[in-house]
This record gives structure tokens, C-alpha cells and sequence, in this order.
């Protein structure tokens, strides 16, 4: 193909999804964005995920055709050694869906992944072995600090591997956080694109609740470790009068139960729709996020971003992508020691009464709605291709 024609030639995006997590998290919202992301540059959109998935109410143009094997699940090495023939399956699905989903191969396809392991990964380079690639694009999104791991070494090599198997200028890592950025492009020797966080489309009725009777407090999410558990155990634990009027709302699964003169304990089920999980957002005036500051020291969250673009309050874990984002906007109060109960509750009263404060997080929010947007992220994606043309042609 000359280059005239590949100027003219609107390329055809296509998202792998080979987890979906049972619907959980912001994968479904995310792949709903970027599809309407794609869709306002003239473009067509591809989204392949596993078959038999669990999850009710996909869009129905979604192609259930990639393998189901649980890649991520927690095994030793040679658990994970003994995987080689599930990898070896979804490589040959992703090959089988690129060839005959996306027949027309003259045209610029690019190939999008932003949620994955180095099995998954892996699966990925041997499904590019198995078909043409002259025309392919790899853009590769990385959320976790994949430069501190153990793996470390082996995404580095498929990087390698995968950018040397297609053309390398239109080979692409982009992430969603300028911390990782920096970080991720000193680690794996080659720039990395900070694109938006396009699911920010939040349906609330009004955007601040003003109940005089108390204050609700959500934790939302599955009970995990990394998300601050054990610190929502200690709230719950609490008694004391500063904890009077406030609610504090967490999973079933969590197993927590209210102390007497403690927190107001309300539990949803552990499952919640879409429209469930915006209603929550919308009661809610405080959002808890103690997330921990290894896990999340330079990966972003979606629930943080949501939380912004609605006017809410976040209170948020100090060295954290999230106490970094507050710091732009001088919101130190945000930011929470969160090993005494009785500070932190303290601390809902005070900041949820303080108009200085809201008015900071107003301006915060305005400018979250200015950069994550559908609109930017189409954006990003249509620069991001022009680079990749021009390099490819200068």
C-alpha cells in the first residue's frame, strides 16, 4: 500500500477483551466508550471477548469468540507452565477472529488491548505468528506498574517481540496515567501515550446531595486488600460520637457488622448494575478510597475519576495516583491518615462541611470533564494514528 492510500483508508479498530471478570469493574463501560470513541472519527469498531462469560447484556455486536480459559488465576510456575496449551488456544482464537472477522486486510486495522497479563500477551505474539501483518497496528494500554513486578523482564520481551513482528513505528504502548507514563517510558525504553479515561459519562440526576441528616459514606467494590479492607474493618470497629449521622456503605461480602455508638452500617449486594452503581454514587456525598499506596502508586481509578466528574468527595490514600491528581488541585485535605478511625471521621464532618473545599473539588471537576471525555479520547486516538503514518512514511 503507498502512502496516499493509507492517508485515505479509515482504519478499523478492533478492542481485545480476554477477561471479561464476570462483568465486574469498568471493562464493559470502558470497550462501550471506546466504541463510541471510534465511532465519531467515521471508523468501524471490533470488540471480541471470550464465549461462555457470564455476563448478561452485552452489547449484541460484541463477538463472543475468544477462549474462556482463566489465565489470571493464582497458580505456581508450573501451574502457569501447564497453562502453555490455553495460551496456545487463544492465540489460534484471536488469529482465527483476525482473519476471518477483519477479511478486509488491505485496510489499517489496529489492534487494541487494555487489560492483560504476560499469558495473555504471550497468546497475543503467537497469534500474530499465525497471520498477515502489514497492515497492523499493536497498541498495547498499561494500567499497573508492570516496571516494579516480578514479570518485569518478560513484558519487556514481548514488547520485543511483538513490535518487531509488525511494523515497529506502528507498534504503541499508552497508558491512562501520567505517573506510569514517565515511569512506564524509562522502564521499556520507548514513549508511552497518556490517553483519557473515556467512561466518565455519569448519569446523576444532580450531582450533590444535600442531606442535613447524615452523611453516606461508600466503599465501593468487592472487599479486596489492595483496595483497603482491613481499614474499612477498623471504621466499622470504631465507636465514638463522631461517628453519629454518618453511613457507611459497603458490599455483602465484606461479612462486616456494626458496633454499638459505632458507624451506621448499610450493605448492598455484591453484584450491583450499572444503574445500581450510579444510584449509589448519586446518594453518596463521600467516597472511600484507602487504597494502598504500592498497589496504586501510580495506577489510576476509575471509581476516583467517576467520583470527580459527579462532585463528590473522594478521601484518598497518600502517595497514590489519586493523592497525586489531589495535589494538582491543592486538595491536601483529601488526603487521609487513615490508621485512626477517629481522625478520619473526624475529618468527613469537617471537609463535607466546608464550602472552600467544594469549591475546590468543583474546579477539579471541571477540568476532569475538559480532559476525560469521549470527545478527547477520540481525539487522542486519531493523533496517536497520524503519528504512527507520518513516522511510518517521513
Amino acid at each position: 500500500m503507498n502512502p496516499n492510500e493509507e492517508r485515505h483508508l479509515t482504519p478499523i479498530f478492533i478492542s481485545l477483551v480476554p477477561n471479561l471478570m464476570q462483568g465486574q469493574g469498568h471493562i464493559i463501560p470502558y470497550h462501550k466508550s471506546v466504541s463510541e470513541a471510534v465511532s465519531q472519527l467515521g471508523w468501524k469498531h471490533f470488540v471480541a471477548v471470550p464465549i461462555n462469560n457470564k455476563v448478561h447484556n452485552l452489547p449484541i455486536n460484541w463477538d463472543t469468540c475468544l477462549s474462556n480459559y482463566d489465565l489470571e488465576k493464582e497458580g505456581s510456575w508450573y501451574d502457569k507452565f501447564l497453562h502453555f496449551q490455553e495460551i496456545w488456544i487463544l492465540g489460534k482464537k484471536i488469529a482465527n477472529y483476525l482473519n476471518n472477522k477483519i477479511a478486509d486486510q488491505s485496510r489499517p486495522r489496529i489492534l487494541f488491548i487494555e487489560r492483560f497479563i504476560h499469558l495473555q500477551l504471550l497468546a497475543l505474539f503467537l497469534a500474530l505468528l499465525l497471520i498477515p501483518t502489514n497492515n497492523l497496528s499493536v497498541w498495547l494500554l498499561y494500567r499497573r506498574d508492570t516496571h516494579k513486578d516480578k514479570t518485569r523482564i518478560i513484558y519487556k520481551i514481548l514488547n520485543y517481540l511483538i513490535k518487531i513482528r509488525i511494523k515497529p513505528e506502528k507498534f504503541k504502548l499508552v497508558t491512562d496515567s501520567d505517573l506510569l507514563s514517565k515511569q512506564l517510558s524509562k522502564y521499556f525504553e520507548i514513549p508511552v501515550k497518556v490517553f483519557p479515561i473515556p467512561h466518565t459519562k455519569v448519569n446523576l440526576s444532580s450531582s450533590i446531595i444535600d442531606n442535613k441528616s447524615k452523611i453516606l459514606c461508600w466503599w465501593p467494590g468487592l472487599p479486596r486488600e489492595e483496595k483497603g479492607w482491613h481499614i474499612i474493618q477498623k471504621l466499622v470497629s470504631y465507636s465514638g460520637e463522631n461517628t453519629k449521622n454518618i453511613c457507611l456503605i459497603c458490599s455483602e461480602k465484606a461479612n462486616l457488622q456494626s458496633t454499638k455508638n459505632g458507624v451506621n452500617l448499610e450493605l448492598v449486594k455484591n453484584y450491583l448494575t450499572r444503574e445500581e452503581y450510579y444510584s449509589w454514587l448519586h446518594l453518596s456525598q463521600v467516597i472511600l478510597l484507602p487504597y494502598d499506596s504500592f498497589e496504586y502508586g501510580s495506577r489510576t481509578s476509575g471509581i476516583f475519576t467517576e467520583c470527580i466528574v459527579s462532585g463528590k468527595i473522594p478521601l484518598v490514600t497518600n502517595n497514590t495516583w489519586m493523592s497525586h491528581e489531589c495535589l494538582k488541585y491543592n486538595l491536601t485535605e483529601l488526603i487521609i491518615d487513615w490508621h485512626n478511625p477517629k481522625y478520619v471521621f473526624d475529618n468527613i464532618k469537617k471537609i463535607t462541611q466546608s464550602n472552600i473545599i467544594k469549591n475546590k473539588i468543583q474546579n477539579m471537576q471541571e477540568s476532569y470533564n475538559r480532559f476525560h471525555n469521549i470527545a478527547n479520547y477520540s481525539l487522542t486516538i486519531k493523533n496517536l494514528y497520524r503519528e504512527t503514518i507520518t513516522s511510518n512514511y517521513d
